[in-house]
């Protein structure tokens, strides 16, 4: 048994209303940093590097993938491309198969 586990929620419409968890099931790994939700499947993306597809009413792993970046503490999806940042101004993009698309270099000031 993993040591972490996902869990889905569903927040309900009215501003007292409490969240609701709908689903839960066992991480994929141990150190699961960002998740996202994309074409019916959702992804999520661990420490040690890896992006699972997962089923999101099972939790079963459907594919996994490698990834570059070191340190990757967050996932997200836009378009058709899932983007992972690692604390850095580079956001490293993705086809939902595992494809590099290349880096996009985000600078803020304040």
């Amino acid at each position: 048994m993993k040591t972490a586990s996902v869990m889905l929620s569903v927040i309900a419409a009215g501003a007292l209303a409490q969240p609701q968890i709908v689903n839960s099931f066992d991480a994929p790994d141990t150190g699961v940093t960002g998740l996202a939700y994309a074409d019916n499947d959702l992804y999520a993306v661990t420490s040690s590097r890896v992006i699972y597809r997962m089923d999101p009413v099972t939790g079963q792993v459907e594919d996994s993938f490698s990834i570059t970046p070191t340190g990757p503490d967050g996932l997200g999806y836009a378009g058709s491309l899932l983007y992972v940042t690692n604390g850095t101004s580079n956001v490293y993009k993705y086809t939902l198969g595992g494809t590099s698309e290349g880096t996009t270099s985000l600078y803020c000031s304040g």
